[in-house]
């Protein structure tokens, strides 16, 4: 990848009580070398929504998730922004 797209991998060892936070859209990959917990968290940045909306038509079951916290992101939006109207009078 780094001769192609200049692209370039980081390699990280992991000890106990340690954890790893990877960016929102980065891709990664991971191989264990012992027997490992992981826990992910699948986060919806209003960045990446309207490329979510746009490209999603095979509704998978994480897709549909994903359609449920963007639904959740615009209420909270829109309840936001009618509270700040309604402070305005």
């Amino acid at each position: 990848l780094r001769e192609e797209c200049g692209v370039s991998g980081w390699t990280l060892l992991q000890f106990l009580g340690d954890a790893v936070l990877i960016p929102a859209g980065a891709l990664y990959q991971v191989q264990t070398l012992t027997g490992a917990i992981s826990v992910e968290q699948r986060f919806l940045s209003p960045e990446s929504a309207a490329h979510l909306w746009d490209h999603s038509t095979h509704p998978t079951r994480a897709t549909r998730q994903l359609h449920a916290q963007l639904d959740a992101m615009i209420f909270s939006a829109v309840r936001e922004a009618v509270g700040v109207l309604r402070g305005c009078k």
